[in-house]
């Protein structure tokens, strides 16, 4: 690939919706925005809307009742998992693609992405991390692999299916997808959360979820730490993919550890594992 390619190519993913960056706006500003300021601003979208309310009403919130107006919707969500929801519903479309060249199944990325954002977040909540922030670990790893969208059409023309390695040096999807376009999916992922203005928090989950890097700060190491576990149980489950997709399920206790989590936290995730994937179909 060339850099006029890619460029082009992230030209034509579609831009994230003028609502949602008002909203981002206005829910991370929540001293000086109500309830009723964010009801008229989804308003504004209906297509948005329609989804919010299916994610509310998905079994992932476990409210036991039917949400059927979005003023409902925003008073019982609350600031800060509006805003991953508000993503969420935005990008619902754009994840649901073909990404066989990467091993996903039938509009297995978002399937995948939604599970393993699922699990970030328990991740997150069992660690002790605030409810605020747990949603943000949500998004980050709804968000993550965003990049393949730009680079799976590249992978299809030149007919090139990633798949599993037995060799372990030869599992670093980043570096295969390297010696095959020159550019991998954490690299063109961060100009997509460029050209969306995403926040800081996420947009680093994006470039840097494959590889933590050693100047991280605590909370970016627990961040990028949650979401690589969250990513590598999902995946170890196959849920969205193929059986020989190429990426790592191995578990280290250096990256349990670095979540937050100890040795019994862990075992209780894995063992409600199912239940927390099944919450997430949305």
């Amino acid at each position: 690939m060339t850099e006029a390619e890619l460029s082009a190519a992230i030209e034509r993913i579609p831009s994230m919706p003028l609502i949602v960056t008002q909203l981002l706006t206005k829910v991370g500003n929540a001293a000086s925005t109500s309830n009723s300021d964010l009801e008229v601003l989804i308003k504004q979208d209906l297509a948005i809307a329609a989804r919010l309310l299916k994610l509310v009403n998905s079994p992932f919130f476990g409210l036991g009742r039917q949400v059927d107006s979005i003023g409902e919707a925003v008073q019982i969500v609350g600031f800060s998992s509006l805003k991953c929801l508000v993503i969420a519903a935005s990008t619902a479309n754009i994840l649901a693609v073909d990404l066989s060249p990467y091993g996903f199944a039938d509009k297995g990325l978002w399937k995948n992405a939604v599970a393993t954002a699922a699990v970030a977040r328990a991740v997150a909540l069992r660690a002790k991390v605030s409810q605020g922030d747990s949603e943000t670990y949500f998004a980050a790893a709804l968000l993550r692999d965003i990049g393949m969208l730009v680079l799976s059409p590249f992978l299809a023309q030149r007919q090139v299916r990633l798949s599993a390695q037995r060799d372990a040096k030869d599992r670093d999807v980043q570096r295969r997808e390297r010696n095959i376009l020159g550019f991998d999916h954490c690299g063109a992922g961060e100009r997509v959360a460029d050209k969306w203005t995403l926040p800081a928090s996420i947009r680093l989950c994006i470039s840097h979820h494959h590889r933590i890097p050693p100047t991280a700060k605590v909370e970016e190491l627990r961040l990028l730490a949650s979401v690589r576990l969250a990513e590598r149980l999902v995946y170890a489950a196959g849920i969205g993919m193929a059986k020989d997709h190429p990426f790592d399920i191995h578990l280290e206790p250096v990256l349990i550890h670095a979540s937050g989590l100890d040795a019994s936290r862990f075992e209780d995730l894995v063992r409600e594992l199912p239940q927390i994937v099944k919450t997430a179909e949305m």
